[in-house]
């Protein structure tokens, strides 16, 4: 049975040993006082495992073979007892208070399933950190917390999709009319760098095509919404900075 207050902290890793103190770091900066973390190694072959073992913190270690991150994050759904799910990736951060923040705004509003602060990129300079775009809202479900029913209703991750699966899955929130609340804060610092799964890569290449085909076949089919949603579209999901701006360089 879940917990109320809980949250599920979510991470799949691959071969991410090397983010895995300031991944650390970030999680205690959250001082949330019902935590549970779970990391899916996604069939990694560097040292996270023995790094895990001197964890300063309870977590939970789940090893898979390798099948691509949607598949780590229903794995570590499905092993989750908590009410809420948050998810990060280990070579992201988490601005502190994030979790607090949000758990707040959506037990001020019972109705509201998912809540969403902003996100900044960063990326590190001769080991020094700054940020490379103005804060913004688009997808990442790192800069959310989620109530578990959102899973529910809606589904979990396509593991056929080795990209943008996160994407897919949050046009199904929409379309399933999942209420959103907006948080104007700064949640997630989203870090660039050369090993960014996406980086290099257009929208055909990460499945946007198919998302979108999905989608319209799913209106044709008359999917209906749980809740009547009256936001539209492009003001549920937020705006992309693609390509982000590179002239911004704010220390972190």
């Amino acid at each position: 049975m879940s917990d109320e207050s809980r949250i599920s902290v979510i991470t799949p890793a691959f071969n991410a040993a090397s983010f895995y103190d300031a991944w650390v770091r970030t999680i205690q900066a959250q001082d949330y006082p019902d935590l549970e973390v779970i990391l899916v190694d996604d069939g990694s072959s560097d040292d996270l495992r023995e790094r895990v073992a001197g964890s300063p913190f309870p977590l939970r270690y789940i090893y898979q073979q390798n099948r691509g991150p949607a598949a780590a994050r229903n794995v570590g759904i499905a092993a989750s007892t908590g009410n809420l799910i948050a998810f990060l990736d280990m070579d992201d951060l988490w601005e502190p208070g994030h979790l607090i923040r949000l758990s707040h705004a959506l037990a001020g509003n019972p109705d509201n399933r998912i809540a969403q602060g902003l996100i900044r990129n960063f990326l590190l300079e001769n080991g020094r950190p700054y940020y490379c775009s103005d804060a913004y809202r688009f997808i990442n479900l790192g800069s959310a917390v989620f109530r578990r029913r959102v899973f529910e209703v809606c589904g979990c991750f396509d593991e056929g999709m080795r990209f943008a699966e996160d994407f897919d899955f949050l046009i199904r929130c929409w379309e399933k009319g999942m209420p959103k609340q907006d948080v104007d804060q700064v949640s997630l610092l989203y870090h660039r760098h050369e090993s960014n799964m996406t980086l290099g890569k257009d929208i055909v290449e990460m499945g946007g095509v198919v998302i979108y085909k999905r989608h319209l076949d799913r209106r044709r089919a008359g999917i209906k919404p749980e809740f009547p949603l009256k936001v539209a579209y492009p003001a549920y999901i937020g705006r992309s900075l693609w390509p982000f701006d590179h002239g911004i360089r704010e220390l972190v």
